[in-house]
């Protein structure tokens, strides 16, 4: 009975899309800046971290911003054509995943958030947060999450450059932000045709921002404590950025995975967002877990949902 209760206090979220009249215009507007920026993509092979199974390369191609965007590439060794996963992690986090979970006949991109290569090169403590998500909040046209975004959304573009990578149907795994980036580059390319959403935040923020306990939460919420004349602008600005704001531009098949003990991604929002989804979507619930839901057996059964899905 509890979890019946549970889920039907998470399910029954279905909040109003709050996107401004000009937000079609402000994101064609960027992508269309994007494009006159040089990608200017480098693949360097690595043999140390090659194996059997796959070629590692250490990829760079230049983002929003001429900022310079970070990735690792698992090609499978006995492929001369392949097509994509790109896998994105969550924000403050390195990748969570298993790579030797990662399934052949696919090449796996992952992207590095922006500024985070730096944080790589230290343990992660629990209570550093590196401060990027309030980056130029107050400007939305120069907006960290902007970076993401638009980070995101130019993977396939340098992917569209090699000839060995089969674009017509890409999948795409997000965590946390990741998924909100997913989301985002799914409702401005028709390319992408399966997505995996683990645990989205950065949807449906006027909750979020009162109930998840993330980094990037708390960061937001730092500033307009100290900046409390600025308050209604932050907020303004976010709904460019609210995952849900985009999605019922999404076409392709969708699977969610969300923890109802999940304080960093609140299910209320996970939920809010699923039910603005109007695709084939599956959701995958871990009535007991939090934030890791489903751990590396659902990152595997992930794998071979999008298997699946890309075919």
């Amino acid at each position: 009975m509890p979890v019946s209760n549970d889920f039907d206090r998470f399910f029954l979220q279905l909040p109003p899309f709050d996107r401004e009249k000009d937000f079609n215009q402000f994101w064609n507007g960027s992508i269309s800046k994007l494009r006159d920026i040089p990608i200017e993509p480098r693949f360097e092979k690595d043999t140390k971290k090659s194996s059997v199974r796959f070629e590692f390369f250490d990829v760079s191609f230049k983002g929003f911003s001429k900022s310079k965007v970070t990735g690792e590439l698992y090609y499978p060794t006995e492929q001369s054509k392949s097509k994509v996963v790109i896998i994105i992690h969550d924000y403050n986090k390195n990748f969570t995943y298993n790579n030797t979970h990662l399934m052949g006949g696919y090449a796996y991109f992952l992207l590095k958030l922006r500024g985070h290569e730096l944080l790589a090169e230290k343990p992660l403590e629990e209570s550093a947060s590196p401060g990027y998500i309030v980056e130029n909040i107050l400007d939305k046209g120069n907006y960290y999450v902007k970076g993401l975004f638009l980070d995101a959304l130019r993977v396939i573009d340098v992917l569209r450059l090699h000839k060995r990578f089969d674009c017509s149907r890409i999948g795409i795994i997000g965590k946390g932000i990741g998924a909100a980036m997913a989301i985002f580059t799914a409702a401005f390319s028709d390319r992408v045709k399966a997505l995996v959403l683990d645990t989205p935040s950065f949807c449906y923020l006027p909750l979020y921002q009162n109930l998840s306990s993330s980094d990037a939460t708390n960061e937001i919420n730092n500033f307009i404590a100290n900046h409390r004349n600025r308050k209604n602008q932050v907020k303004k600005n976010l709904t460019y950025f609210d995952a849900i704001n985009f999605a019922d531009m999404i076409t392709c098949r969708i699977l969610t995975i969300v923890g109802f003990k999940d304080t960093a991604s609140p299910p209320e929002c996970v939920f809010a967002l699923f039910n603005h989804l109007l695709t084939d979507k599956t959701v995958e619930v871990y009535p007991d877990d939090g934030n890791s839901a489903g751990g590396d057996e659902q990152f595997k059964k992930s794998l071979q949902w999008m298997d699946i899905a890309l075919q």
